[in-house]
Parts: C-alpha cells; sequence; structure tokens
C-alpha cells in the first residue's frame, strides 16, 4: 500500500506532483455538473464542503484532467479547448490584493481594471479557437471572513465585480471556488443591509454541495485497500458479517452496495468499516482522516495490522486506532460524546480490577459495546445473538456468551430490554427489572386513559399540504385528546383539530350526532380498542414510581428516564399505526359520517378536503412572506414601507416602486393587488376598483363592502372586521388580515368616517394604517346614508362650500364636503377656539364643529341645533333651509375671522394713542424703531430690553409682529390670548411706552452714567398742567442725598396718600 498520500492537498504545490485520486461517484456527479451548467452559460461555481471531504483533491483532478494529464471525470466543456490555469489559495487577506500579487500590479489608483485587463490578457493569449481559462480559487472562505470584517462594501463588490466579469457567457472563463460554510454563514455577523448586498452576491454563484456520504468513503477505503491473497479464505465469514450487519439494523446500510465492496474492505469487516468512517466524519475531517488511517504506520493502523495478523480488523481495534490518534479531542469536554467515552473507560478499568483471565476478550467486547453505542442508529438490535456472533467471528472469541453473562453479573454491561442492545452501565445498585415489576403492585389500574395520554404523548401540527397548494395558506390541524367529543373552534393559528377519542362505552352514534352539528374544522377519531394504549400506560407510571422513589441514584435515574423516552415513543407508534389500513382500531367522523382513510396521504388529503368545505371563501393567496400567522421582523419593515407607498403614491403605477426591482414590499403589492385586477392607479378614473376573481378574491371583497355596509346604522370597530376574516368561511391567517384590512380601508377611504378612539380621523396616511394592523380595536368606521332632506341639506353644504353640484351626492362627495369644516377648525389659533367675543350663534356652531365625534350626526343633527332648527322644520319648509344656511355661514365667518379682529384692535389701539391719523404697518413700525435710536439699551431692565428687540426685528408680517409685541408684554402669542389678556396687553403696552420714553429722555442728554446720576421727573396737574425735568447729580454726592432721604423718611406720616401729595408738591415747587 505505498502510495504517494498527503494530508492536504495545496492545488498551487502539487500541480505537478503525481497524488493517488480515486474519483468517487459524487465527485464524478460534481464533474458532470459543472461540465453541464457550462454549457448551458453558467460560469461560477462555489463548491461547499466541509473539512477534509476532498475538495481540495478534486479540484487538482479537475486541472489533471483538463490538461490530459489524467482522465478522472469526463470534463467535456470544449472541443480541443486551449487551457490555462489561474489558481488562488485563500489567506486572510483582501481577495483584490491577492489577485494584484499574483499579477504584480503596482498600481493603487485603477487595481481593479488591471487585474481584468491581466485576466482578460491571459485568457486571449491562449488562442482565438476555443480558449479556456478557470480562475480556480480554493480556501475562498478565508476571503470571504476577511471581507465581513474589514471595508465589506469594498471588499463584496470587488467578489461581485469579479463573478459578473466572468458569467458573460461569450466567453470561457470559469470562476470555481471552494468553501467550508454556506456563503451566508461568513456575513452572520454584519448589519441586515449587508447582509442583503452578501446574499445579493451569492446569488452570483452556482452552487454545489461536496459532502461526502458514509458509502463513499467505504468506497475510497475499499479502492485503496490491496487485495489480499487471504481474503478468499474469509469469504464465507466476510459475507456472514454482511449478513449480520444487514440483519441487526446496526447501520442504515445498502445491502447491495456493501455486498459489492464487503471483500475489498478486508481486513476491515463491514460493522468496522462502517463504524471507523461514521467516527472519521464526527472527529476527523472525512476524507482527510480516512487517507489517513489507511496510510498509518503506527502500531493501531491497518498497515501494521495487515502485516503482522491475517485476521479481522474489528470495532476494537478501530476504538485502539482513535483512543491512539485522537485522544484530546475523544477527552475533551467539548466533544458530544464525551460521557460516553468516559464510561468505555470506566468500564475497561473495571474489567482489569475486577477479572483475572481472559482480559483482552473482555476489553474487546467492552470496546465492541462502547462504541456500537455511540454509532449505532436507533432501533437497531444490540442484543446477545449479534454480540456472540460478531464476537466469534470478527473479534476471534470463542467463548462469547460466558463472557458477556460474566459483565452483566458484574454490573459492567446491561441489557436494555426495551430496545433490545447492550450498554455500559455507570453503575448502581438498583435491580431496574425488579424494581419494575414491584412498582406495578404500588400503582392503581388505568381508568383515566385521556388524563395520561396528554401528560404523557403529544403530537406535531398536522399541515394540509393540499389545502397550502391550492390556496397559499397553510392549514395547521391540532391533536386534542379527549374522552368525549369537542365542540372548539379553532384560534390562531390553528385551523382544524384531530379529536381523539378513547372512551370504553360505546359512543360513537354520539359522536356522529355531534360531528353532524359541529360546522368547525374537527375531524374525530374514534379509538374501538385502547386497552393496548392503557398497559403502555400502566408501564410508563410504573417507571415513573420507580424514579420517584430511587431519585437519590443518578445513573438509575438516568436509565430509567431513557426507558420512559422509549415507552413514550412507542406510545406514539401505537397510537398512530392504529390509524390507517386493515389494522386500524379507530373510526374517522366527519360531517356526520364516517369516513375510511387507508394512509397517511389520504388521511393528509382529506384534512385538505375538510378545509375546503369549512373554508370555502379563502382566496388563493400565494406569498409566503405575508400568507402566515405571524410575519418575520423583515416583513414588518417591508409592511411599512408598503403602507408608505400605498398611502402617497397609490395614484402612481405600481405604487411608484422601481420596474426592475423586486422588493419584499411590490412583491406584496404584486401578490395582494395587481394579480387580483385591483388597480388604484387607472387612466379612466370611472372605472369600478374590484378584483376579478380568477383567485376566489371577489369573495373576501364582497364580505369587505358588506361590513362597510353594515356600518351604516352604527359603528362597527375594525376589530370586528379582524373577527370575519379571523373565522370561516375565510380564516385568513393574521399577517395576510395585517395587509388586506388597512389596504381595503384605504381604498374605500371615501365612502365612511374613520374613528380613532372615537375621535374623528379625516385623513389616513401611513401611520393610521399602521396603527389600524396593530391594534384594531382602537379604530371604528361609520358608512353614510344619503337620502330625503339629508340629501338637500348635504346639497346645500356643497353650494355654501362651491364643491360641484353636478356630482352626485354620495359618500364620497359627503367626505369631501365635511373635511373643510373639520380641518378648518383645527386650523384655528387657541383664540379663536376660546373666545367670547362671538354671537351666541357662533360660538355655538364653533363648540358643536370642536365635539364633532360623528360627521354625519354633526352635519345633519348638531349644526342646525346650535342654531336653533330642527331637521323636521327645515323638511317642512324649504326656505328655512336658506335661512339656516345662510346663518352658518355667517357663524363660520364670524369664528375664522375673530382672531383678525383682535389683531386689528390691537393695531387701532396703537394707532389711537400714539400717531394722529391712520398709517400703514411698515410706516408706524418704523416709527416705533426710531423712536427708540437714542436710547441706552445696554441700561434696560431685562423686560424693556426684550420688548425694544421685538420692536426692532426685521418681522415683516403684521400678526407675526404684533404678535412677538404681545409675547413680549405678557408671556402670550396673540393666537394663545384669552379674552381678559387683550386689556392686560393695552395697559403693559401704555406702562412699557411710558417708561421707554423717560429713558430715551435721559439718553439724549448724552450724560456720563458712570459719574453722574441722571432722573426723568415728570408731573401732571389741572392747575398747573405738566412739569417735566430732568435731574442730573454727580455720584459723589450721593451721601448727602442718602442723608436728606433719611430725615424726610423720619418726618413721613403714617397715611401714604398725604405723604405722596405733600412730596409732590414740594417736588413741584423745587422744580
Amino acid at each position: 500500500m505505498a502510495n504517494k498520500f498527503t494530508t492536504s492537498t495545496n492545488i498551487i504545490r502539487d500541480t505537478d506532483r503525481e497524488l493517488k485520486y480515486i474519483p468517487t461517484p459524487n465527485a464524478i456527479r460534481i464533474s458532470n455538473q459543472i461540465s453541464n451548467d457550462f454549457k448551458q452559460g453558467i460560469r461560477s461555481f462555489n463548491i461547499i464542503g466541509s473539512y477534509g471531504t476532498g475538495k481540495s483533491s478534486f479540484l487538482w483532478a479537475v486541472e489533471q484532467t483538463l490538461k490530459s494529464n489524467k482522465s478522472y471525470f469526463g470534463l467535456n466543456l470544449l472541443s480541443n479547448p486551449k487551457i490555462d490555469f489561474i489558481k488562488i489559495v485563500g489567506e486572510y487577506k483582501s481577495l483584490k490584493e491577492s489577485f494584484a500579487d499574483l499579477f504584480e500590479i503596482n498600481d493603487d489608483k485603477n487595481i481593479t481594471e488591471n487585474i481584468f485587463s491581466e485576466i482578460y490578457n491571459r485568457y486571449y493569449d491562449l488562442n482565438k479557437n476555443n480558449p479556456l481559462l478557470f480562475i480556480v480559487i480554493d480556501e475562498f472562505g478565508k476571503f470571504l471572513e476577511y471581507a465581513s470584517q474589514n471595508e465589506p462594501e469594498k471588499e463584496l463588490y470587488f467578489i461581485q465585480q469579479l463573478a459578473e466579469f466572468v458569467n458573460n457567457s461569450d466567453n470561457n472563463i470559469v470562476l470555481l471556488t471552494t468553501v467550508h460554510q454556506n456563503f451566508d454563514a461568513y456575513a452572520i455577523h454584519l448589519e441586515f443591509s449587508q447582509r442583503q448586498e452578501w446574499t445579493k452576491v451569492k446569488g452570483r454563484f452556482k452552487e454545489i454541495t461536496f459532502n461526502e456520504p458514509v458509502e463513499q468513503l467505504l468506497f475510497l477505503a475499499a479502492e485503496h485497500i490491496e487485495e489480499k491473497q487471504s481474503t478468499n479464505k474469509k469469504e464465507k465469514i466476510i459475507n456472514e458479517l454482511v449478513e449480520l450487519l444487514t440483519a441487526s439494523q446496526v447501520f442504515n446500510s445498502n445491502e447491495d452496495y456493501i455486498n459489492e465492496i464487503a471483500k475489498k474492505l478486508y481486513p476491515l469487516d463491514a460493522i468496522s468499516s462502517y463504524v471507523l468512517t461514521l467516527s472519521l466524519q464526527k472527529y476527523g475531517q472525512n476524507e482527510r482522516s480516512l487517507f489517513s488511517f489507511l496510510e498509518s504506520t503506527d502500531h493501531t493502523g491497518l498497515y501494521q495490522h495487515s502485516i503482522l495478523r491475517d485476521d479481522f480488523y474489528s470495532i476494537a481495534e478501530v476504538y485502539d486506532f482513535l483512543i491512539y490518534n485522537y485522544f484530546s479531542d475523544l477527552n475533551s469536554r467539548y466533544n458530544q460524546d464525551f460521557s460516553a467515552w468516559k464510561a468505555i473507560k470506566t468500564s475497561l478499568e473495571k474489567v482489569e480490577v475486577l477479572f483475572d483471565k481472559h482480559l483482552p476478550e473482555y476489553e474487546k467486547l467492552v470496546k465492541t459495546i462502547g462504541l456500537l453505542s455511540i454509532n449505532a442508529q436507533a432501533g437497531s438490535y444490540i442484543n446477545r445473538d449479534f454480540l456472540t456472533q460478531y464476537a466469534e467471528k470478527s473479534l476471534g472469541i470463542k467463548n462469547a456468551d460466558k463472557l458477556i453473562e460474566d459483565l452483566e453479573t458484574r454490573k459492567i454491561i446491561f441489557y436494555r430490554k426495551y430496545n433490545n442492545r447492550y450498554i455500559l452501565f455507570e453503575g448502581t445498585d438498583l435491580d431496574i427489572p425488579t424494581a419494575l415489576y414491584e412498582a406495578g403492585n404500588k400503582i392503581d389500574d388505568i381508568t383515566d386513559v385521556v388524563t395520561l395520554l396528554n401528560k404523557n404523548y403529544s403530537l406535531s401540527p398536522v399541515l394540509a399540504k393540499r389545502a397550502m397548494f391550492e390556496t397559499g395558506t397553510p392549514r395547521l390541524f391540532e391533536y386534542k385528546i379527549s374522552s368525549h367529543p369537542i365542540s372548539i373552534k379553532p384560534e390562531g393559528e390553528v385551523d382544524g383539530f384531530i379529536n381523539l377519542i378513547f372512551n370504553e362505552k360505546n359512543i360513537l352514534e354520539d359522536i356522529k350526532k355531534i360531528s353532524e352539528e359541529n360546522v368547525e374544522a374537527v375531524l374525530y377519531c374514534y379509538y374501538l380498542n385502547s386497552k393496548e394504549i392503557k398497559d403502555l400506560l400502566f408501564e410508563i407510571e410504573k417507571t415513573r414510581k420507580v424514579i420517584e422513589e430511587n431519585s437519590d441514584d443518578k445513573v438509575a435515574v438516568t436509565e430509567l428516564k431513557n426507558i420512559i423516552v422509549h415507552q413514550q415513543n412507542l406510545l406514539n407508534h401505537k397510537i398512530l399505526n392504529s390509524f390507517f389500513g386493515n389494522k386500524a382500531s379507530v373510526i374517522w367522523i366527519f360531517n356526520g359520517f364516517e369516513k375510511v382513510l387507508k394512509s397517511q396521504k389520504e388521511f393528509n388529503s382529506f384534512l385538505s378536503e375538510i378545509c375546503k368545505t369549512v373554508y370555502h371563501k379563502t382566496p388563493y393567496f400565494n406569498n409566503e412572506l405575508v400568507n402566515k400567522h405571524k410575519i418575520s421582523t423583515s416583513i414588518h419593515t417591508a409592511k411599512r414601507r408598503y403602507f408608505n407607498a400605498l398611502a402617497n403614491d397609490w395614484d402612481m403605477p405600481q405604487l411608484g416602486f422601481d420596474t426592475d426591482k423586486f422588493p419584499p414590499e411590490k412583491t406584496i403589492y404584486l401578490s395582494l393587488l395587481e394579480n387580483n385586477g385591483i388597480k388604484l392607479c387607472d387612466d379612466n378614473s370611472s372605472n369600478l376598483i374590484e378584483p376579478h376573481n380568477e383567485n376566489g378574491f371577489y369573495n373576501l371583497w364582497e364580505a369587505s363592502v358588506e361590513f362597510l355596509n353594515s356600518a351604516k346604522l352604527s359603528k362597527r370597530s375594525v376589530s370586528e372586521f379582524v373577527e370575519i376574516l379571523n373565522n370561516k368561511p375565510f380564516k385568513l391567517k393574521q399577517g395576510f388580515i395585517d395587509f388586506w384590512i388597512p389596504t381595503f380601508l384605504f381604498i374605500k377611504r371615501d365612502e365612511y368616517a374613520l374613528f380613532n378612539e372615537s375621535i374623528y380621523t379625516p385623513t389616513i396616511n401611513e401611520d393610521i394604517l399602521e396603527l389600524i394592523s396593530k391594534i384594531p380595536k382602537d379604530f371604528e368606521i361609520k358608512s353614510f346614508v344619503l337620502e330625503g332632506v339629508k340629501l338637500d341639506i348635504f346639497n346645500s353644504y356643497r353650494k355654501f362650500l362651491n364643491i360641484d353640484l353636478n356630482k352626485n351626492g354620495n359618500a364620497k362627495t359627503f367626505i369631501e364636503t365635511i373635511k373643510p369644516f373639520l380641518v378648518f377648525y383645527r386650523g384655528l389659533p387657541d383664540y379663536s377656539k376660546e373666545t367670547k367675543r362671538l354671537s351666541k350663534e357662533s360660538i355655538a356652531i364653533r363648540e358643536a364643529i370642536a365635539n364633532s365625534k360623528d360627521p354625519e350626526q354633526s352635519f345633519f343633527e348638531d349644526f342646525p341645533t346650535a342654531l336653533c332648527y330642527s331637521v323636521a322644520k327645515i323638511q317642512r319648509d324649504r326656505t328655512e333651509l336658506q335661512h339656516f344656511i345662510v346663518q352658518l355661514q355667517d357663524s363660520i365667518k364670524e369664528v375664522r375671522n375673530c382672531f383678525d379682529e383682535l389683531v386689528n384692535r390691537f393695531e387701532s389701539f396703537l394707532l389711537d394713542k400714539y400717531f394722529d391719523k391712520p398709517i400703514a404697518f411698515e410706516e408706524y413700525k418704523i416709527k416705533f424703531q426710531k423712536r427708540y435710536t437714542s436710547l441706552h439699551r445696554h441700561l434696560l431692565l431685562n423686560s424693556q430690553k426684550s420688548f425694544v428687540q421685538r420692536i426692532d426685528s426685521q418681522i415683516e408680517d403684521k400678526k407675526a409682529w404684533l404678535s412677538s409685541l404681545a409675547q413680549s408684554l405678557t408671556g402670550k402669542s396673540l393666537e394663545k390670548f384669552k379674552d381678559e389678556d387683550e386689556l392686560l396687553l393695552y395697559d403693559k403696552f401704555t406702562d412699557m411706552i411710558l417708561d421707554l420714553d423717560s429713558l430715551n429722555r435721559i439718553s439724549k442728554i448724552k450724560f456720563d452714567e458712570k459719574k453722574e446720576i441722571a432722573l426723568d421727573v415728570q408731573i401732571n396737574s389741572f392747575e398747573g398742567g405738566m412739569t417735566n425735568k430732568i435731574i442730573r447729580l454727580p455720584k459723589g454726592k450721593s451721601k448727602e442725598v442718602e442723608n436728606l432721604e433719611g430725615k424726610i423718611k423720619d418726618l413721613l406720616s403714617k397715611d401714604k396718600s398725604i405723604d405722596l401729595a405733600a412730596i409732590t408738591t414740594v417736588l413741584k415747587d423745587l422744580l
């Protein structure tokens, strides 16, 4: 077996080396796929396979085949091609830099263009006739890992450019890459937008899976091992071991295939070869580890065994090889089978202590049982007969039956009767079979089957496959166990029930009667004989009892829990096995009739029939992103984008989405609206918006319109709309409903009034649509009925608002009519909403609009009542209608203009007080500003300074300028004024002007404020008129002033008025 073998192939280093390569059927299949896809125009391939599966060797073999050095594959890409290879082995660095290094490109400015230019040059240098250039990147994942952590957008863009460059099918350039994991796995830590780009680039490659199954590894081993002369002597035993493998079902093997290669595998036997390859897949690196084993020269390997011995390389030898070569991995706590390997070690130590003779034989048996416990499939038979035969034929043990008994007696191994296999016993003093037997006398007989079944038995919901295919809606049926037939309405994501009924009495007729009356999707399953079920439940309760009594014995508890798991699986098998065919011990009942179901397929098909019967109005909606009970986070984002487009771009084709792009929100629009004939944007505005019935959407549309019509009598909550679609005959998924209801209500927005928490919502935008979807219970709708006197009043309103009377009076025109009233009120300043300086009629109308909760009631009841009219009175006398409209118009006008009147009064006050004639705003604004140009502003109080700044502001709007003055004086803008604030404004304005005028006079005398004190004194009286004088005093005389001030205060009386009169008279005389 002296072959040229390497544990790792390097596609650059090994180009000219002669390696031993065995093409497996899987490798041949992949090469054929590349060849066929190439002819279809595919040029970029990404080969995905776990470590050691032979990907690098495959790339090496492809090159050897194409260069005609060897013929491993039938790669017929082109006729007589001229071939060249560009090869790169992955590193943790930029792929662009690796290409630049390969082509010796030093120009950093145009590096990408130079790389592609070099590739083109290599391609065109080949020949004009059938050139073929392969770009092979092994370990491509290292470049992807680097790209994900270093400027992902930049690195990924180059990879995208490379793939797009290669994918030009006019050129014969092939990109072949290999990775150890899925392309997306390298982007797991990136942001959502970056992961989307990653996925886009992934789509540029054709992905090919390169994981070799166990049979492939067996094939490689068989091809590699040289057949010995002695193989023919062992042929009988080899065949017997194959029969033992097949009969025991230890592994899921292909009998014909294993028979074909069994002789080639010798000295490996059929069973040990499976244990070996499965172990190498688990603990090693597939092909790489297999060839390491085949070429190993250590004392545990196949090579030394073949030289020194002429018998089988059994499971025991496989154990020795694994322990010698993978010791650290097997004894690591990160090993998923750590406990099992520890158990083997412990059992071998017990053998060494407890036995003096036959130690090698005991150890072989322990190793065999231990490795089979780790690798054998569930349901296999590793009983005494199997072990005895295997020990005799492969392990070379003649007295195996006696040795197995010894190991069992010494509690080193233990036979699990319930699943027919020996396991290594970890140690307990409890005799489990005896304990289980005794527990049977400690518990009562099973009488309540249903309670225990619900406790021990669970079945996953069943998906009705045909129903989903026909409607796009996933229909889930949940199992319900009971003693009597249930009558439950399916809710949430559950669409129906499979009711398993266990009752020892004959209640078949009762079930039929309830089934006939039950209109929900419930399929009844009546068990005729539940004795076996009761017996199994009894066994489970016995085991639970033993666990309860031995809870401190961890080893026993672990084993007993395994017994319970097995018993529960058996219970599951018994229940399900009773469903169909000749052995069925149940009666199926639906709609009052018995139904025979012969197979699982027929059962699932009948569930779909039930869906078709009960949910017969479900439309076909094939959008798996939306048509589910709970949508994903990414679709929540798409929903917001869809609502935004619906609310703002409904009048554009396809809601304004790009024609050449298909984000989730666009696919939702297409599947929900356009594919069903619902067009919001139509050149013919007279076209009625409604769906065609190709996908059954007309039933949904009619039910939605019917709900809208039902809201004419009184308000209806949108949650009631949800409830209708949540139940038969629709039972739509919540994701679908969350899109349909807001969409339908937006389409019909002109035919009803929408209320959010009882407040009328005149405009439906994307935020409202989102809220309707999330909290439908907060919203109500009220449709309109326009006829008789209401229609006359309505048309008068329209005339008042100058709305085209040629339009028919309908819900849409009603909405157009009422919106101005409500929008008008919402746009009023606070002053207009609260002032009492209006006529009582105007105040009444204003309050009616402010308190409006129902537009229809406001229009036809509240407005007339506010103006002392009634609908009956208007109906009797048409002149009353005209008077009402005129009075309404006057009242609205007065409310609308009252704020302007406040501004006008403020302006009139200014003009009357400070100017001798009416002048324009711009003129008096300038006059006020010039009035205080000489003012020493740095000496002003904060309030004075603020007022002067407002006067000097460059605001050009009169209302805004006057409001800013009011804000400075009262702390409120004119818009926020109450009635009592108006007189306060005038007083404060007068006082402020007086103060500023006085300070202005002082400012004009040009005194030095650092050295002098200046005072402006003004006294008015009827006798003497006005006396005014500015007093200037050096600051050095402040002390004298203070002394005199003290003496005067001492002379003051207790009467403030007398004191002021006296001081003023003295002051007047002094002036």
